[in-house]
């Protein structure tokens, strides 16, 4: 299982020749220490063995004349010298310099007696093993190093060689059954598409009044003038604008190895950079007469971890970067003119109907400012989180933005950027939960519709795609570049020398900006439409998978919108995907002939997300367990395919550590500790099926034992390495201080569960009883004082009893839209527990003082420092809970010294993404 940065073979030179220095090193730390000793064992009295050690273990650590009083070596050692070098804060040095007051004061005073010197000669000679073992562990590291680097080359080798050699069948059997379904679709034309038919849905959704045909008719003329202003050299491409495309195609994880590793290199030159501009300002400047290489662009299929295989593109380097550019730019212009349409009149956003009657009655008993209407209320931070978060979610805000990712799920959560696609979507599921609960005490209902599109990106139309483009106003010369950069000539590089080139005649091709853009330009028709035919409501959309809920009625005629344009554009449901849930107040089914009709007009299916299903009578989702029963196979599957602990680990923390964890979703305050439990209980349980094992015993019977990561670990290293009792904290430190740096994903959760204080049910409660408490306050004042308006209102007729204060029931209307109380129940539930980071202890305090320290101004980082501020609260954790084991056994935290490390050529390692078994 190779990664996708190739280590550069300088830099492997440069490892060997460390490596090399490191045997040196040992080997002279060995001579001095049978030194050190054998002059330990010559020395009369046990003060004189304590100099003795005393003055050796300074000189192997590096400060000899710690070891010394001013004066004891005058040859060798003068005052000043001395005192610059002795001047510490260090601990252990510290030590080093009382031992040797001790031993001074021990020449005149009995005090200082014969079992304290023991004493010292005792701490001094395990110092001297530490050193020892630190130099053991930096040999074993530089043999995991090692091994690494020779599966690299093992991996690297053998795919030259099958890139080389005619294949006859590669990969696994869904991969050749996903191959056959996506070229069905991608080389086949969608014939029941028709422009005609677009254009008159379009016009009946956008030209429907005078306020939406004015905002299409502004849209229009913003692209219009765009694609106009984009073919001038205004647009051209600069240094700045080649290093903002380069460094988005680099996360687009589009490119080969060997391609990433030429733009890189482009990128350290600014002369080469300079060069590369020019070149591709030619060629926008003959932009209609650009052409695909007829020989065809490679294609790779690529398995992803949850099962799917995806085909990307190959192309050649400055074409990826010329369309990545295009992609920017295009994708933030259609955002911003998406986004400038949506704050038009022509889009309706959900809101409360509140009569006038309703709200003078409602000033006249509580006074202007008296919880009259909440200046931010659920409604708004409704809207305001549907801009944000679910509009156009997949397009770039600006050109430095660059690319947006959509679906990641092996996504570290210490990698951050503006937009991070899983937070988004978990933040869909926490919006989802509390919608619900909200819903069915307001009003006794809720239901939720969920799907996304088959095989959207290989089966969108190119006639869907050109027609709407043309639509919002896209130019001709655009339109017709548009279209050969669609149709493109491909071959699969897994045929060999004889592949056949076919034109690609539907869909768009993977991780490409212009792909981004000409699919959420369709999308957002969608987005138009049911926006239209349900007043308002929200349509929470992440590219093509989308949710919407709320009343049943309006999912009805959500669905009704998107069957449409489904219909309309040649898309079809994925029904894999498809569902609808409806909960009720009292948690069960409503029943008879109503209830049956609105269901027949909503999709069936179940409401999953990655390993949760929506259990719609709990309330809540649940694991599903046969989900995560399939993925542990697939993960036994995956480990088997490295054949070194580092790249073992590599796959574990992905798969294990990130995946598993990512799909049941960040924990938040709506689904409450009994989630997380979930989650902790499921991931014991893959631990323990993964490293199961059965024995025959000498009866014939079988025995079952079951380990854990770090005894599977220690096992393979015992076996392939020969080194024994490692600490459990050299598998989960990280690798600065000489770990492994296994992710354990427990931690989090239990951080979190801690956080958590009532269940998701009593702080929706609490918020109610708030309102309750604050009407019966302005009850009071109403009877005491009256109102504060003397003039009745023109809404409210003589017929209105004004003497008395109005009902609870009439007071507790309309929450979404007044009341301060259940927004901040709202806010909460959708909020995401703070990780409670564990108490720093003294020893701990004490260990860390010998590590580097966090610069001033840092953020919490992913390392065990001397600053505990600067530490993340996971770090923190790791580091008290295997603290005392690492001392113990190494002196120290580290297990070894950073110099005596190849730590640059591990980090780079580590950065390079998996590529997946099969």
């Amino acid at each position: 299982m190779a990664s996708s940065g190739a280590l550069p073979q300088t830099l492997k030179s440069i490892t060997a020749t460390k490596i090399t220095e490191l045997s040196k090193q040992r080997a002279l730390f060995e001579t001095r220490r049978d030194a050190i000793l054998q002059a330990v064992s010559e020395a009369p009295d046990n003060r004189a063995k304590a100099q003795v050690l005393l003055e050796g273990v300074c000189r192997l650590k590096g400060f000899p004349y710690d070891a010394f009083d001013a004066d004891d070596n005058d040859d060798e050692l003068d005052g000043t010298a001395y005192k610059r070098t002795f001047v510490s804060n260090c601990t252990e040095r510290a030590r080093h310099a009382n031992i040797r007051r001790f031993l001074i004061q021990g020449r005149y005073d009995a005090s200082v007696s014969d079992s304290m010197l023991k004493n010292y000669i005792d701490e001094l000679e395990q110092e001297l093993k530490n050193i020892d073992l630190k130099h053991q562990h930096a040999s074993f590291y530089s043999e995991l190093v090692n091994e690494w680097l020779g599966e690299l080359n093992e991996a690297s080798t053998a795919e030259s060689i099958t890139s080389n050699t005619d294949l006859v069948s590669v990969g696994r059997a869904e991969m050749h059954e996903q191959r056959a379904q996506w070229e069905a679709l991608v080389f086949a034309p969608s014939e029941e598409v028709q422009a005609d038919s677009i254009n008159c849905y379009l016009d009946g959704l956008f030209k429907t009044n005078s306020m939406s045909k004015q905002a299409l008719k502004d849209l229009r003329e913003r692209i219009r003038n765009f694609g106009m202003e984009l073919s001038t050299k205004s647009k051209a491409f600069t240094v700045e604008s080649l290093e903002f495309a380069s460094n988005a195609l680099l996360k687009s994880d589009l490119l080969s190895k060997e391609k990433t590793g030429i733009l890189k290199e482009f990128m350290r030159n600014k002369e080469v950079i300079q060069e590369v501009a020019d070149v591709l300002n030619m060629r926008l400047a003959s932009l209609g007469d650009w052409r695909w290489d007829p020989q065809g662009v490679p294609l790779e299929m690529r398995r992803q971890l949850n099962g799917k295989y995806r085909v990307f593109m190959d192309e050649d380097l400055l074409d990826a970067l010329m369309f990545q550019y295009l992609g920017t730019y295009w994708s933030v212009e259609f955002r911003d003119a998406f986004v400038a349409f949506m704050n038009t009149k022509a889009w309706k956003f959900l809101h409360d109907e509140i009569p006038k009657r309703q709200r003078d009655r409602r000033k006249y008993f509580l006074g202007d400012s008296n919880n009259h209407d909440a200046a931010v209320s659920v409604n708004d931070l409704r809207r305001e989180t549907f801009k944000a978060d679910y509009f156009m979610t997949l397009l770039p805000s600006s050109v430095e933005e660059g690319k947006r990712s959509y679906d990641d799920p092996e996504r570290d959560e210490d990698e951050t950027d503006s937009k991070n696609p899983l937070d988004v979507k978990h933040s869909l599921l926490h919006l989802l939960i509390s919608e619900s609960l909200i819903y069915k005490r307001t009003n006794g209902q809720f239901t939720v519709i969920r799907s996304d599109f088959k095989w959207f990106g290989p089966s969108l139309s190119h006639t869907t795609i050109l027609t709407v483009l043309a639509y919002f106003g896209v130019p001709q010369t655009w339109l017709d570049f548009f279209k050969m950069f669609l149709e493109a000539p491909m071959k699969f590089v897994h045929d060999g020398s004889s592949a056949e080139v076919r034109v690609r005649k539907r869909g768009v091709p993977m991780s490409h900006g212009l792909s981004d853009c000409f699919s959420e330009a369709v999308l957002f028709c969608m987005d138009y439409a049911v926006n239209q035919r349900t007043e308002g409501a929200y349509l929470y959309r992440l590219h093509d998978d989308f949710w919407f809920w709320g009343r049943e009625e309006t999912c009805v005629n959500a669905w009704a919108a998107m069957s449409e344009f489904t219909k309309v554009m040649g898309l079809k449901f994925n029904e894999e995907k498809t569902g609808t849930a409806c909960m009720h107040a009292d948690a069960t089914p409503h029943q008879g002939s109503e209830a049956s009709s609105v269901a027949a007009r909503l999709p069936k299916g179940d409401i999953r997300w990655g390993f949760l299903k929506l259990d719609s009578k709990l309330g809540h989702f649940i694991i599903d367990q046969d989900e995560v029963d399939a993925h542990i196979a697939e993960l036994k599957l995956q480990l088997s395919s490295c054949h070194s602990v580092f790249s073992w680990v590599q796959a574990w923390n992905t798969y294990f550590g990130r995946f598993f964890s990512n799909n049941f979703a960040k924990p938040a305050m709506c689904f409450g500790r009994r989630h997380i439990d979930m989650a902790i209980e499921t991931l014991s349980r893959v631990e323990r099926a993964v490293f199961f094992d059965a024995n025959e015993t000498d009866s014939g019977c079988t025995a079952t034992t079951t380990a854990g990561v770090t005894e599977y670990l220690r096992k393979v290293i015992r076996e392939r390495f020969h080194m024994d009792d490692l600490p459990e904290g050299f598998f989960y430190f990280p690798v600065e201080l000489g770990g492994l740096e296994v992710v354990n994903p427990v931690i989090p959760l239990l951080g979190m569960r801690e956080d958590i204080k009532q269940t998701p049910e009593r702080r929706l409660e609490k918020a109610f009883l708030q309102d309750e408490a604050q009407y019966h306050a302005a009850k009071e004042r109403f009877e005491k004082q009256g109102s504060k308006h003397d003039v009745r209102p023109e809404s409210i007729s003589d017929d209105d009893d004004l003497a008395h204060f109005f009902s609870l029931e009439e007071y507790m209307r309309y929450p979404e839209s007044r009341s301060d109380a259940l927004l901040d129940a709202y806010t909460d539930l959708n909020s995401v527990p703070d990780l409670n980071a564990i108490n720093q202890t003294a020893a701990l305090q004490r260990s860390m003082t010998g590590l580097a320290g966090a610069r001033r101004g840092q953020k919490p980082t992913n390392v065990i420092s001397a600053d505990w501020h600067h530490m993340s609260p996971y770090w923190r954790w790791v580091g008290e809970l295997y603290q005392d084991d690492m001392v113990r056994r190494y002196g120290s935290l580290a297990a070894v010294e950073r110099e005596f490390m190849p730590l640059g050529v591990v980090k780079t390692l580590k950065e390079g993404r998996l590529r997946w078994q099969g």
